[in-house]
């Protein structure tokens, strides 16, 4: 009884001395372009592009609005971007957080006719979009 209590006592020692080592090294740094902590993008942005660098533009900004007590400014930038952008990510974006904002305030009626508009931008490009159609042409020559 007292080998088994003094080898279970001996492996909680040694346990507990290997956990200590490990916690005091160093951790590896990240892999390249990793996030070095959760949250961080990482050192690449996750879409890269003019579309995502517009996006980041706009979080910002909306946080600055924010911060600085001028919250309802940003619906101005919104509908500025939404007028300069033809960008399809781009106006997804700035349509829903427009849509957002004016939810804030409670105005449904404002929020469901932005998202309207986005839906109607949607169908316009979805309709224009270059379609594969799998089955073969009637006329069409084979090789």
């Amino acid at each position: 009884m007292k080998k088994e209590l003094f080898a279970m006592a001996l492996i909680a020692v040694a346990a507990t001395a290997s956990l200590q080592a490990r916690a005091d090294e160093p951790l590896a740094p990240p892999p390249h372009g990793a996030p070095a902590f959760a949250g961080e993008p990482g050192l690449r942005p996750p879409f890269p592009g003019p579309g995502f660098d517009v996006i980041n533009d706009l979080e910002q900004l909306r946080r600055l609005y924010s911060l600085s007590g001028h919250a309802d400014d940003i619906v101005q930038v919104y509908h500025e971007v939404l007028n300069k952008s033809h960008d399809p990510v781009v106006r997804r974006f700035t349509y829903d957080a427009l849509a957002r904002e004016q939810l804030k305030p409670a105005d449904p009626a404002a929020a469901i006719a932005t998202l309207h508009a986005s839906l109607e931008e949607d169908i316009e490009r979805s309709n224009k979009a270059p379609r594969f159609d799998g089955a073969p042409k009637k006329d069409a020559p084979r090789p």
